[in-house]
């Protein structure tokens, strides 16, 4: 039986760092794509720099994460375009490319993020968005529309399934380090009220959920990979002080943020409660379905 190959965008990543060891150990061959040079040592893991590389290879699965970190850099009108040409283009030559090529993958599993549901203008939050919420005219929203939208052009050619990641907490790596840093510093206990949703997922089930569409393909084609749980932002830190045994002190202002931020600071401040609806009615099983459990497990 031959051994399936995986071609893996946006591999040199946060996610991609976790990704290629689990697809090694269930015993894939990947091929890596990155702007940066880099060597394998592994006898299944091919990096490469351009898609012209890997003409003639047989790929069995395309998983795109292809795109530059949202949260770095003030979002200025070059800022914006980067972060749409990161996700938009690169998507693009990416299906062109397989176009190309004389056999098709039997899956591509494409990134996008639940910022597609956008914010709560009333800041009250009562709603829980699922796969079929409406996205909005605000840029993060427009950003993860046009990053789907890039792939789904190429549905009726293509098996596609679009996973939108909530907040990935992981040991190493993504934005829960820069989260916990006050908290084990006891400079901050909430943020403003400290309601605001916290739309969080372990990375064990990032790759789980990757794992799961690429085995069973559910009928589903957009899928929430987001934790079942809501938590708001002052649950967080309480949850994250007593794992971490400290007691946080100060509040942080909003308007800090938004001074700071500006446009930005919706990452922070504003956001919606997801659930992961697809994937749970798939038969999907979260291994940190809680963050006590996933903050347990990361600082253990």
């Amino acid at each position: 039986m031959l051994t399936p190959t995986v071609l893996v965008t946006g591999a040199s990543g946060f996610i991609g760092s976790y990704l290629l060891p689990d697809l090694l150990e269930r015993q894939y061959r990947v091929i890596a794509l990155s702007r940066h040079q880099r060597v394998s040592h592994q006898a299944n893991l091919h990096w490469i720099q351009d898609l012209q590389q890997a003409n003639g290879e047989v790929i069995d699965y395309v998983i795109n994460l292809a795109g530059e970190s949202i949260g770095k850099g003030r979002w200025t009108a070059r800022r914006k375009q980067q972060l749409i040409d990161s996700r938009v283009q690169t998507s693009r030559q990416l299906f062109y490319w397989l176009q190309q090529q004389r056999q098709q993958p039997q899956l591509i599993i494409s990134g996008s993020a639940i910022g597609y549901y956008g914010i709560d203008e009333s800041e009250r939050w009562t709603k829980i968005c699922d796969e079929t919420a409406a996205p909005q005219a605000i840029f993060m929203s427009e950003l993860c529309q046009q990053w789907e939208q890039a792939a789904l052009a190429y549905k009726e050619q293509y098996p596609i399934k679009i996973i939108r990641l909530g907040v990935v907490f992981a040991k190493k790596g993504g934005i829960l380090p820069q989260m916990l840093q006050p908290i084990k510093w006891r400079l901050a206990g909430k943020i403003g009220h400290g309601r605001q949703p916290v739309t969080w997922v372990h990375i064990a089930d990032v790759l789980g959920a990757i794992e799961f569409l690429m085995r069973h393909r559910p009928a589903a084609q957009i899928f929430n990979v987001v934790s079942p749980e809501q938590i708001t932002q002052q649950q967080f830190v309480q949850c994250a002080a007593h794992c971490l045994q400290v007691r946080p002190l100060l509040t942080a202002p909003s308007m800090a943020f938004k001074c700071l931020m500006g446009e930005q600071s919706q990452l922070i401040l504003n956001g919606q409660f997801v659930q992961p609806k697809a994937l749970l009615n798939a038969g999907y099983h979260f291994h940190y379905p809680t963050l006590d459990q996933a903050l347990q497990q990361i600082l253990a």
